[in-house]
């Protein structure tokens, strides 16, 4: 598809994107502004969803042909997750239920490594989500630190330096304030965590809907990320260093290969979600190569450019909606 006739909206075709989501043509007046049930799906991620279930609804590992393509769309899914957050390998990228859960299994693994590294920095800042799993840890051992807001509504990377020593295992925080949107100098808590031989765990949920996701550039160790937050169907995915996922302890059954990302995902996944998911990253990448053309540009690249003009467009959009709040 063609995102032709962009309207007076800062050169984005809002009534040609509008057009790609059945939701929004069924709606008539009713507004979506339940942030926390995620977004709405454009008909291709629709349609990838139909398509598995009705050409290849079987589970993965067969021989047979169906199975050989299950495996072949999660292959796909996890390069296009992969290149969505600029991860060094496919095989960084973990699928399942939601990010929440994905806390909760490195929480336990983390847990059992403890030993002299015992303290634990979480914020005030986070969704529960990534606070109560953390703090949940005190009975294995775990002491905590609080890094705080001030009173302007940001964390400060300096109020973090003194939080951080050689007895700091891990520190977990958002890259954007759910509640207030506060964006958090992630790569500053990479380099001041990394000091003192800690590890950084990041929630990117509320952060990847509107915002470039680079973990290289971040220097992080763990990222979670919801999928419906991002155009796909209800599912989400954990990021972790190669190395470090091997490391984590995780449940998995005897037949289980040991190694990332399959030790990470315990029992059989939503399938069909993740081949939707896999679309909306396709999506993506369509609007960033219609509005921002270029010849010999790599995947990447088009995700870069669409995230960008939904970065802009936004931008217009919230100074619209300050204008009338103020």
């Amino acid at each position: 598809m063609q995102l032709s006739n962009p309207q007076a909206t800062g050169g984005f075709p809002v009534d040609t994107i509008r057009a790609m989501f059945p939701a929004l043509q069924r709606a008539g007046d009713f507004i979506f502004m339940d942030n926390a049930a995620g977004a709405q799906i454009p008909q291709s991620v629709l349609d990838a969803v139909t398509n598995h279930l009705v050409s290849h609804n079987v589970q993965r590992g067969g021989r047979y042909g169906r199975s050989v393509t299950v495996d072949q769309s999660v292959a796909d899914a996890r390069t296009s997750v992969a290149l969505l957050i600029n991860a060094y390998s496919p095989a960084e990228i973990c699928f399942g239920m939601n990010a929440t859960s994905f806390i909760r299994l490195v929480s336990l693994g983390i847990g059992q490594m403890l030993s002299e590294r015992d303290e634990i920095v979480v914020t005030d800042m986070d969704h529960d989500a990534n606070i109560a799993t953390w703090l949940a840890l005190e009975s294995a051992g775990a002491k905590f630190k609080w890094w705080r807001m001030r009173e302007d509504g940001n964390l400060h990377v300096d109020d973090l330096k003194p939080l951080v020593s050689d007895r700091t295992r891990l520190v977990a925080c958002t890259v954007t304030a759910h509640s207030i949107g506060s964006i958090v100098d992630v790569a500053s808590v990479a380099d001041i965590a990394h000091s003192v031989g800690a590890e950084v765990f990041l929630d990117c949920v509320h952060y990847g809907p509107h915002g470039l996701i680079d973990v290289q550039a971040w220097d992080c160790d763990y990222l979670v990320c919801s999928g419906y937050k991002n155009f796909s169907p209800h599912m989400g995915f954990l990021w972790g260093r190669f190395d470090t996922l091997k490391r984590l302890p995780t449940f998995r059954e005897d037949f289980i290969p040991d190694e990332p990302p399959y030790k990470v995902e315990a029992g059989t996944f939503i399938y069909e979600n993740v081949s939707g998911m896999d679309a909306a990253v396709q999506y993506l990448e369509l609007i960033g190569r219609n509005l921002a053309p270029s010849n010999n540009r790599s995947r990447r690249d088009n995700i870069v450019a669409g995230m960008g003009a939904i970065r802009d467009y936004e931008l217009l959009l919230a100074r619209e909606m300050m204008g009338v709040l103020k």
